[in-house]
This record gives structure tokens, sequence and C-alpha cells, in this order.
């Protein structure tokens, strides 16, 4: 690229690393944790199957691909930093809180064991970057990400780093006495040949560096220790999307007082247009003889280039570059610009240094900023995490059919009410820190009714309240996804011999059951309550990305009709029907209503500009959309007040509003 920035898609990147080879074992580190998006959209880049573009269908493939694994795919987060999104966890994958007692669990790792199918020899596959297990991380933002390879037949510098990091994760991870896919990677670890040597023919080895344990180096001590020789005096270029809320940065001050840099330039972290950190330290920085920088605009366009009114995408990625004209070394991962990243005991981080090959003189990859920004609030990636946050713990074994409990909270825990989507599930009463507690036969059933439809649900205890993510385990034993298969059916799928059979029978026995185009079928009317909401949510799903993709393209003319014409397939046309009590069921509407919202929100936040330039198409589809009240009361009149609570719960979770839970 002309701006000498190098860029990939991050699943395409991690699955050309795999390059098609067998995997015996995963092992994912993140904060923020979506466990739907993961099962439909990441995990899919471990196999080497050709997965049918729906999602529904494409969870029933993965379900037979990971058969083999047997709970080997494992993702350790943080557990305040639960991510509910659009879908619910269902497959075999071991899904582990981390917590910390210092500050949050942040590193963004991929551990993958795979082995070479015709060879049989083993590697690992390692990601270190600055991405969650989110949409918004692996699709959305621009994001970095550091990927190696190491042979079990090889050598590595990386290698005893990584096994220090993943022995302090089974330690911090100590509420779970199995950890398969750990013990797997541990064992090829073992048989690499370490690298003592930092440098090799006058290059630097590649450096795993991570924090969060007692006794570490600060982050600065750690690169001295490992380059201090050749980054002293370079230039220095720092990409973090998130600094510390004050007047002056310790962790940059720390880097400059090190290292001297000659010249040097940082992110500034900015949000629709305003700059996120106090204007004292953007102040400081210059006073310090240092620059603020953006990214190019080639860089930050959706799709490529920049459509007119459309929002740029966040910048997340965490780059620490240390250059010459000769040489570059690198920081990739997931340490901000901030205290509690840089402290060797604070965050748990991650990071690999490495010295980039280059063909050229490298150069700032920012654009210098001239002039003086408007200021917003300061903010960080924890923004949001541990409000409300609930220390419960839950695991569930299909197997055995036991449902356990445990408070990692300080002290006892208090009495504390699960709640399913607003629903009372059951009471715990008082639990001893620490301790794994059963629940009670009849509760550990309604467990279990529950988990077939999600994954999630909600603790309050007290004044508090939060998410839990169940830890699912004997999988195995959990009803399959797909249910519809006849005594036939099952024969056929057992007499066929290779996995690219079966898997082309599951995408077309998904494909008959799913039923063919777009929505609903006028020949074949659904019966069930999924069906109709499943088309109902495919429709709307279509419209968004049509109207995405129009505005990322700028087709502006044509997002318009979508967005606030009056053409037959026109949302404020959609939304207007609504008020027609001939329109269908009451219950119908009003969700197709809070689609139509949903939508509506999506783009005023996220293509402002485009947005404003339709005023009186915002206000037909506004008072079109003004209808969904109505809806709510007609459905509280005919059903009771546990409609009324479930209702005032659901609407606003439902647009990414913040609910309350009442008893």
């Amino acid at each position: 690229m002309s701006d000498g920035i190098p860029r990939a898609v991050l699943t395409e990147a991690l699955r050309e690393k795999i390059n098609g080879r067998e995997v015996l074992a995963a092992v994912f580190c993140t904060f923020r944790f979506d466990p739907g998006f993961f099962e439909r959209e990441i995990l899919p880049a471990l196999f080497d199957l050709q997965l049918h573009q729906d999602p529904q269908i494409r969870r029933v493939q993965l379900e037979e691909a990971l058969r083999p694994l047997a709970g080997r795919v494992a993702v350790y987060y943080d557990p305040g930093a639960i991510v509910t999104g659009d879908g619910t966890a269902c497959l075999d994958v071991r899904r582990i809180p981390v917590r910390t007692r210092t500050g949050y669990f942040h590193p963004k790792n991929a551990f993958i064991l795979v082995r070479d199918r015709s060879t049989q020899e083993r590697a690992l596959v390692v990601l270190t970057g600055s991405a969650n297990l989110t949409q918004a991380g692996w699709w959305e933002n621009v994001e970095c990400a550091h990927l190696e390879e190491i042979a079990e037949s090889g050598r590595s510098r990386t290698a005893p780093e990584i096994q220090r990091f993943l022995r302090h994760l089974r330690t911090m991870a100590k509420n779970f006495d199995t950890h398969a896919a750990l013990d797997d990677i541990h064992g090829v670890l073992r048989a690499v040949q370490p690298i003592v040597h930092r440098t090799a023919n006058g290059r630097l080895h590649p450096h795993f560096l991570f924090n969060g344990r007692r006794g570490a180096q600060s982050l600065v001590d750690q690169l001295d220790a490992a380059a201090g020789q050749w980054l002293r005096h370079a230039d220095l270029e720092v990409l973090s999307p998130y600094l510390d809320d004050a007047d002056a940065s310790v962790p940059l001050e720390t880097l400059i007082d090190r290292f001297q840099p000659r010249k040097w330039r940082v992110l500034l972290p900015e949000e629709g247009g305003l700059a996120r950190c106090r204007p004292e330290l953007y102040d400081w920085v210059r006073e310090r003889g240092g620059e603020w920088g953006r990214l190019p605009k080639a860089v930050l366009a959706r799709g490529g280039k920049q459509a007119a009114g459309a929002a740029y995408r966040t910048v997340h990625a965490k780059v620490y570059r240390f250059f010459t004209k000769d040489w570059e070394i690198t920081l990739v991962g997931s340490f901000n610009l901030t205290s509690p990243a840089h402290s060797g005991s604070g965050n748990v981080e991650s990071g690999v240094l490495s010295e980039v090959a280059i063909d050229r003189r490298p150069r700032f990859w920012l654009e210098a900023i001239e002039e003086p920004p408007p200021f917003a609030q300061p903010g960080g990636e924890e923004d949001g995490v541990d409000q409300g946050y609930v220390p419960l713990l839950a695991r569930y074994d299909w197997a055995s059919g036991q449902a356990e409990v445990l408070w990692d909270g300080a002290g006892d825990s208090p009495q504390i009410q699960v709640y399913d989507r607003g629903v009372h599930l059951f009471e715990v009463g008082h639990l001893k820190r620490a301790v794994w507690t059963a629940l009670s036969t009849a509760d550990a059933e309604i467990l279990r009714e529950r988990l077939r439809e999600t994954s999630f649900l909600t603790a309050v205890g007290g004044d508090q309240r939060g998410i839990v993510l169940v830890h699912e385990t004997g999988m195995a034993h959990r009803p399959s996804i797909l249910l519809n298969l006849t005594p036939a059916d099952i024969l056929r799928y057992w007499s066929m011999l290779t996995a690219e059979q079966r898997n082309a029978y599951l995408s077309e026995h998904g494909e008959a059951l799913r039923g063919p185009g777009e929505g609903l079928s006028a020949e074949s009317p659904p019966d069930t309550i999924f069906d109709r909401f499943a088309g109902i949510f495919h429709g709307f799903a279509s419209l968004g990305r049509a109207v995405r993709d129009f505005l990322d393209e700028e087709r502006i003319e044509e997002a318009r009709f979508r967005m606030f014409g009056a053409k037959y397939d026109s949302l404020p046309v959609l939304v207007e029907q609504m008020a027609n009590e001939t329109a269908g069921d009451p219950l119908d509407r009003y969700l197709m209503v809070l689609c139509a919202q949903q939508l509506a929100d999506h783009v005023r936040r996220n293509f402002p500009a485009f947005w404003a330039s339709e005023p009186a198409g915002v206000s037909r589809l506004e008072e079109a959309l003004s209808v969904r009240a109505v809806l709510r009361e007609q459905l509280i009149a005919r059903n009771d007040a546990e409609m009324a609570e479930f209702l005032y719960w659901y609407e606003p979770r439902f647009l990414g509003k913040t609910a309350v839970v009442t008893a």
C-alpha cells in the first residue's frame, strides 16, 4: 500500500496460517466475549469445510466438526465483560471465566494446535493481537495482530515465554480443574527446543511479553531487557485507543525517558470527531516535544473507501513502533497506553515484540495533527465493565445432569435471585467463597431446559445485577441443534463414509428445514413462533446489510429509498402497516417494530450525515415507529402483569439500552 501500513482480514489470515491442517486443540483469550458471534463467525476459521452461509445451518455443521475435539476448544474471558450480542452459545466450547484481583483479564490470543494430515507433524499457530472475540473486534474495528507458527520439532524463542503465560492462565482459572486444551498445547511446547539468545545474525528474535502476575516487570522494563540497545534514540510511534484520564501520561513519560526517541508521535483517540483525552494531556504531549496523529482515511474507511455520511471505523489496535532508516521493531498486542496495562502487576496483558522485515525506509503511519481538536470526556476500554457485575459462576454437566454454582467474591455471598430474560428461575442461598455448591434437582432441571435456548443468566444479589455465562460440559449429551431428522434420515446419515458427505448432507437438510429464499414462504406458512420470528429477524438482517452496503459503496439514493422512501420495499411503508390490526398478530407486529427501531438506531448512530440529510423521511419513520407503545399496551392488556414486567425488561435489552430487572 502507498502508506506502508500492512492490511489483512483477521479471519482470513488465521485460516491461511492453519492452511487446511487438522485442528487438535484451541485456546482463545479475550477481554470482551460475545459467545454467539464467536461460534457463528470465528470458530469456522478452524475448519477446512464448505460451511453454509446461513448461521443456524453453519452451527449444525460446526457441531459435527467439533466432535473429534471433545471439549478441546476453550475460551478464557473476563466475566465482567460479557457481550450478549444477538445470539447465545450452544456448541462444545469450554467457556472459562478468569477474574483477576488487581485489574482486568485483558489479553487477546489464540493458540491453535494443528497437525499435518500427511506427515502427522504438529505445530502451534499463535495469534497475539488487540481484537476481542466480538463482532466489533473481528469485523468492524481497526485492529492489529501478530501471527507465528511454532513447530513441535523446531526451535523457538517465544515457546518458553508462552508456556509461562499458559501456566499463569491455569493458575488464574483455579475454579475449574479441567483444561484439556491447555494440556495438549503444553505437551507440544515442552518438545520445542528453546532459543536462549535474543538475536541471531544481528536480527531480533520474536519475544512474547506478558504481565499481570506477581513480581512481573513493567512493560518498559520488559522492552528494555529484550531490545533496549536498539530501541534507544529510534523514532517511536504509539497506537493506543485508550489513555489514562490524567493531565500527563505516566506510561508515555516512562517510555520517553527510558528510550529517548529522536521523534515520536501518538495516536489521538477519537470518537465522533471528538478527542477522548483531556485537553491538558493534549498540550502536555506537545510540550514534551511529541506529536499527535491520525491514521489515514483510507485505513479507516469501511469497505476500502469512505462513503458520504458514513462513520469511520474505530481504531482499537495497540501498536508500539520503534524504527530507524534501517530497521523496525514493533510490539503488537493488548497493551494500551495506560498505567494498569504497563504495570507489571495490574491488568493481565500480552504482546509480541518482533523485528519487521522492511523493503524501504520505515515512515510514520500516523498523519500529524496541527490544529487542536474538540474534546470529549476521556473513556476506557473498561467503560461499562463491572456496572452491576455479580461474581457468580455457574456450570452444568449434560452427562450427569448436575448443576453447580460458585461465589467468587469477597466473603460469603448474599441471597441471589436468578433470572432468564426477566423470568425468575430459582434462588441461590448464601454461598461460601470459592466452593462449588450443587443446585437442587428441581433447579438443575430448570437450568437444563433454559440452556436449550440460552447460555446467559441474570443474577441479582442485593443491589448488584450481572450477566452469568454458564460453563457447559458433557456436550455429547446435549440435545442436538438439529432435531428434525427422521429415523430413516439418521440411518442414511450414519451410512455416509466421509466428512464431506456428512457436511453436504447437513447443509442440504438444513436448507430444507429453513426453506428457500429470504423471509417467510407464502406457499408454506410457518406453524411455530420460532419460524415466524426467524423469518422476521432474517428479513430485517438482510435489509440492514443492504443499507450498510449501499452507504459504504456510496449508493446513497438506494439507501434513501430503503430507509426513508415510499416504495414497496421501503422501511416506513412496512412500519406504517403495523398500526393496522389486519396486518397480523400484535406480537408479530410489535417485534417487527422493534426490529425497525433497532435498524433506525443503527443507521442514525453509524451514518449521522446520511440520517441528517433526510429530515422529512426521518420524521415520517419516527412517527410510524411510535406505534410501538400502542402494540406494547395491547400485548399487556391481553395477557397479565408478568407480560408487562417482561416487555419492560425485554424492550430496552433488544434495543441495546440499560434495562433493570425487578423481582
